[in-house]
């Protein structure tokens, strides 16, 4: 009796599934005329309902998009055989078309401006006032004259030219130290200075001012080596003491930054620092005439490293004034 009824229930089961089976084999067989029929004879969905044949038995395209993310050539009229142009108003999922919206209204391109002002091949000359900003005690004010030649587009060498005669001055710090303690502090002045240098450009960039000008700017770090002519003011025994310019060997590190006027005018500001050994006047005094007047006694015989911090300003100048573009916009 128990087997009867397992029996019964295969006989069932197989009955019910009878259907099903063949209905697939129906949807899942293709014969070879089948295969060959291209993509527009074929259509993929999830229902009968997704997709719409036309007249003459082309599948229509699914207007539906499950994806968000994906974007359909054919709306933006960029697809092969699309019936969508550029510029005509489009709708997507069967919302009403949004008047005067235009493909590229959704998908705006946005153009990559080109660069303001080209520096590769071009000679920059920067003439520049610059003050001291770290001596307390006396002012190295100078007038400079930078020269860099663009090997690329950020990297340049060039040469720098520094004159100091008839800038140096005491500040009235040093003044009144020795109005009022009656002591003093060596100082030296300069005359002059060369340094051969190399920069780098690494950052370039615009912002806009004031919502009408645009205003481009660029970064640069300096740095080399030359040397200066230097020697100590004498201050502490002025009757017998008198020195000479003597040549010190200078290292330089810097930071610049440009706003261009026009692709070939700039201003630009500039924080460099100059290095190098110093020679100062000896404080020690002696009563003896003969010492006094002996040279050897004038300096002292330590060495100080000196750091001379200068704050420039000046205008950069490229030359030629025009430039071409080589790649295409």
């Amino acid at each position: 009796m128990k087997k009867r009824r397992i029996e019964l229930s295969l006989l069932l089961i197989t009955l019910l599934l009878l259907p099903a089976i063949s209905f697939a084999q129906d949807d899942m067989t293709f014969g070879e005329d089948e295969v060959e029929k291209t993509g527009e004879d074929m259509t993929f969905g999830e229902g009968d309902d997704q997709a719409a044949t036309t007249d003459d038995g082309a599948a229509a395209k699914d207007t539906g998009n499950s994806d968000d993310d994906l974007i359909d050539l054919d709306d933006l009229g960029m697809g092969v055989g699309g019936d969508v142009a550029v510029g005509e108003p489009t709708a997507k999922n069967g919302e009403k078309k949004p008047e005067g919206a235009t493909v590229l209204d959704r998908h705006p391109i946005w153009a990559v401006q080109q660069v303001y002002a080209l520096r590769k091949h071009r000679l920059d000359l920067q003439p520049s006032f610059g003050i001291s900003l770290n001596d307390p005690y006396v002012q190295h004010q100078s007038f400079n004259v930078d020269a860099s030649f663009y090997l690329t587009e950020v990297l340049a060498i060039g040469v720098n030219f520094n004159w100091y005669t008839f800038f140096n001055a005491e500040t009235d710090v040093n003044y009144q130290i020795s109005r009022a303690t009656h002591q003093t502090v060596p100082i030296n002045e300069y005359s002059w200075g060369a340094q051969l240098n190399m920069k780098y450009v690494p950052l370039y960039g615009k912002f806009a001012m004031f919502k009408q000008w645009i205003l481009h700017w660029d970064v640069w770090l300096v740095g080399g080596a030359g040397f200066l002519y230097t020697r100590p003011i004498p201050v502490i025994d002025q009757e017998y003491r008198t020195f000479d310019y003597d040549i010190k060997v200078a290292f330089n590190v810097g930071i610049g930054g440009r706003l261009y006027l026009t692709r070939f005018l700039a201003i630009f500001l500039e924080l460099r620092d100059y290095i190098f050994p110093e020679n100062v006047e000896s404080i020690v005094t002696y009563q003896d005439p003969a010492l006094r007047k002996d040279k050897k006694t004038w300096m002292d015989p330590n060495v100080k490293l000196t750091n001379n911090v200068m704050l420039q300003v000046g205008i950069s100048l490229f030359v030629p004034f025009t430039f071409d573009f080589k790649l295409p916009k």
